[in-house]
């Protein structure tokens, strides 16, 4: 007699089974599972507005950062330029970021209120005086050289920050009304224009 060896194959139990469970739990998730979202309106606006506000604060605050680097550190002409790059880059990406969190996580801008803007302010703060602090170590290698920089930076940065967003608060209401006085003018245009004949 011949030896054969056994067939292992999956049973027709295993595979009944395992058809139904994967059509048991496909059908609901596809069921319950909504279309992807997609991306809300406000989501290019939060980014680009961003852009403009970092724009914006960057400008005067590295110019106060130079100022500073030149006087609190004692920094030479020579090393200005490569200090302005760090300095703008690290300053920027961290001011972005901040941005870019607080218009996707926090309140719409419009409802902000002095607690939102206190919260705010704070945990823009404490990022970039670490950034602050990190700067000015790095270039120092002092610790009491790069504290009375972060002191003296975030002084100026808390200025023009709270300029910066009281700013762009008086632009947004601006723009608003501007928008709300266009939409009232093309409502009235097309009344204006209905007695023209048509040739």
């Amino acid at each position: 007699m011949r030896y054969r060896p056994k067939r292992h194959g999956l049973s027709p139990t295993i595979v009944g089974v395992a058809a139904v469970a994967v059509t048991a739990l496909s059908a609901p998730a596809s069921a319950q599972d909504p279309a992807p979202a997609p991306l809300r309106a406000e989501e290019p606006a939060v980014l680009e507005r961003s852009l403009y506000k970092m724009l914006v604060f960057e400008a005067g605050t590295n110019a106060l950062d130079l100022a500073l680097f030149a006087s609190v550190l004692g920094g030479h002409l020579y090393v200005g330029p490569t200090f302005l790059a760090v300095n703008a880059t690290a300053a920027a990406a961290m001011y972005y970021g901040h941005e870019v969190v607080w218009g996707y996580l926090g309140p719409p801008t419009e409802e902000y209120d002095a607690r939102t803007n206190i919260l705010k302010g704070t945990t823009f703060r404490l990022a970039s005086s670490t950034r602050a602090f990190a700067v000015g170590y790095g270039f120092t290698g002092d610790p009491i050289a790069a504290a009375g920089f972060t002191i003296f930076s975030a002084v100026g940065e808390t200025v023009m920050y709270v300029a910066n967003e009281y700013g762009w608060a008086f632009y947004d209401q601006l723009r608003q009304r501007s928008a709300a006085a266009a939409v009232k003018k093309t409502a009235v245009v097309p009344a204006t224009f209905s007695a023209v004949p048509t040739w």
